[in-house]
C-alpha cells in the first residue's frame, strides 16, 4: 500500500505552524496579548503555561494555531488585538503571510547550497517544446509537444534565451518559427503575444534519441529493460527525442509496450505501471550543482520572484478554464500531490513543493477576500479611509461568515472534482 501521501502532514504542518508563528511573534513583540499558540487542532493533549499564555499540543496533526485576545473586536481589555493602532494590526494580519514566503526564500536557499540537479547543457544543448497552453498562440500554430525549435524569423536558436528574446521581438506579428520534427524542419506560422507568455509553451532541454534510465529503480531492469537502450517507440508509436518520448510514456494507463534498441538489436518489452511509474525513467543528463550562500539567495530570489509572477497568470488560466492540469485544488488533490510527488521525486521534490505552496498561501492568503487575511486587512483600511472609524465588529463577522461559507462551498465542489479523478486513476503530475 502506498503511503506516500501521508507526507502531506508535515507538508501542510510546516506551512500553517510558519504562518502562525508570523502572528504570534509580531504580536507578542508589539505588546498584543495572545492566549494561546497551539501545535495541532484540539481536542487537547496537553498544554504549558508561560507568562499567561497556553502553549499546548493537540491531537489533530495537521498545523496549529494561535488565539489572541479580541482578534475578533470583541474584547475591552486595553491590549487586545481590536484595541490596537491599525499600523499593528496590519502588521500582525500580514506577518503570517511574509512568514510562507521567507520560508519558501529559506527551502530555496537551503536547496541550492545544499546541491540541485541540474541539465548538463553540453550534452542537452537544444531546447524542445514539453507541454502547451490550450488557445495558446504555439497551439494555434500547430506546434506539437516535442518540437525542436531551430530559428525563429530566419534567426538561429541556441537556448530558451534566444526563444524568450526572439518572441518578444515579434509579439503581435505573424512569424514563421522553424522547428525540427521526426528529423524534418517544418516551418510554422506563429502570432507570439505582445506580452508574456509569447507562445504559451513550456520549454524543455531536448535531445535524440531518447535513452532508458535505470539509475532510480531495477524493477524494470527486471522485466528486461536495459539501461541505456535506445528508445524507438512506445505502445507502436514512434518517438524521436526524450521530451516526446516522456510524453508518450506520461499518457498511458494500461500497459506500456517499448520498442528499445541496445548495440543494434532490436527488441520489445512489457511493463507494468506501478503507482505513477513503470519503474524507469528517459535518461536526462543531469549533474548536482552546490552554490554559495549569496548564490543560493540569488537563485532563491529569482525562483521566488518568477513564481510570484506567475501565480496571477495561474488564476486568471485557471478562472478561464485554461490552465493545465486541475488548476485549482482542495486538501485532497494537495494530498494526492504530495504523494506523486515523494514517490516521483523524494525530499527535494517535497521541499521544492513545500516552497512553492508557501508562495501560494503567501498571494492568495492576501487577497482581499472574506474570512482570509487580506479581507481582514481591507476591514483595517476601510477603517484608515473613514478617518479612524471602525466599521461594527458584529457587521464585519457578518462578512466573513458568509466569505467563509461561500469558501466552503466552492472548496466542496473542488474536492467532489478532487475525488472523482482519484476514483477514475488520474494524476496530477504530468
Amino acid at each position: 500500500m502506498d503511503l506516500n501521501w501521508l507526507w502531506v502532514v508535515p507538508v501542510l504542518g510546516v506551512l500553517i505552524v510558519v504562518h502562525e508563528m508570523g502572528h504570534f511573534f509580531t504580536a507578542i513583540w508589539l505588546g498584543i496579548k495572545v492566549e494561546e499558540f497551539g501545535i495541532g487542532f484540539p481536542p487537547r493533549i496537553f498544554a504549558i503555561r508561560r507568562k499567561g499564555i497556553d502553549y499546548s499540543l493537540n491531537w489533530l496533526p495537521i498545523g496549529g494555531f494561535v488565539k489572541i485576545v479580541g482578534e475578533n473586536g470583541d474584547s475591552d481589555d486595553p491590549h487586545s488585538f481590536g484595541k490596537a493602532p491599525a499600523w499593528k494590526r496590519i502588521i500582525v494580519l500580514a506577518a503570517g503571510s511574509f512568514m510562507n514566503l521567507v520560508l519558501a526564500l529559506a527551502l530555496f536557499t537551503a536547496m541550492a547550497i545544499a546541491g540541485t540537479r541540474e541539465i548538463v547543457s553540453t550534452q542537452a544543448p537544444s531546447i524542445g517544446i514539453g507541454q502547451i497552453t490550450t488557445g495558446a498562440p504555439a497551439e494555434v500554430g500547430q506546434m506539437q509537444i516535442g518540437d525542436k525549435i531551430v530559428r525563429i524569423a530566419d534567426q538561429p536558436v541556441n537556448n530558451d534565451d534566444d526563444i524568450r528574446r526572439l518572441s518578444e521581438q515579434n509579439g503581435g506579428k505573424p512569424t514563421i518559427f522553424t522547428v525540427l520534427r521526426d528529423g524534418k524542419e517544418i516551418p510554422l506560422t506563429i502570432t507570439p503575444n505582445a506580452a508574456s507568455p509569447f507562445l504559451g509553451v513550456y520549454l524543455y532541454p531536448w535531445y535524440a534519441p531518447a535513452k532508458v534510465d535505470l539509475s532510480t529503480s531495477n524493477s524494470a531492469a527486471q522485466a528486461g529493460l536495459q539501461d541505456g537502450a535506445i528508445i524507438l517507440s512506445v505502445n507502436g508509436e514512434p518517438v524521436s527525442n526524450n521530451i516526446s518520448a516522456e510524453y508518450a510514456i506520461g499518457q498511458v494507463t494500461g500497459q506500456l509496450t517499448l520498442g528499445v534498441e541496445r548495440n543494434g538489436v532490436p527488441s520489445t518489452v512489457t511493463l507494468d505501471k506501478s503507482g505513477t511509474s513503470f519503474g524507469f525513467n528517459v535518461f536526462r543528463p543531469i549533474r548536482t550543482v552546490y552554490y554559495s550562500p549569496s548564490e543560493a539567495l540569488g537563485r532563491a530570489l529569482n525562483n521566488t520572484w518568477t513564481v510570484v509572477a506567475s501565480i496571477p497568470t495561474g488564476i486568471a488560466q485557471a478562472i478561464a478554464g485554461k490552465a493545465d492540469g486541475p488548476g485549482v485544488t482542495s486538501i485532497v488533490g494537495i494530498t494526492q500531490l504530495t504523494g506523486e510527488v515523494a514517490q516521483e521525486e523524494g525530499f527535494n521534490g517535497l521541499m521544492n513543493l513545500t516552497a512553492l505552496l508557501g508562495i501560494s498561501l503567501f498571494m492568495i492568503n492576501l487577497l482581499p477576500l472574506p474570512a482570509l487575511d487580506g479581507g481582514r486587512l481591507l476591514f483595517i483600511l476601510i477603517e484608515l479611509l473613514r478617518g479612524g472609524r471602525k466599521i461594527a465588529p458584529e457587521k464585519e463577522g457578518m462578512v466573513h461568515f458568509a466569505g467563509m461559507v461561500i469558501l466552503l462551498a466552492l472548496m466542496a465542489i473542488i474536492t467532489f472534482f478532487d475525488v472523482s479523478r482519484l476514483f477514475e486513476g488520474g494524476h496530477i503530475l504530468p
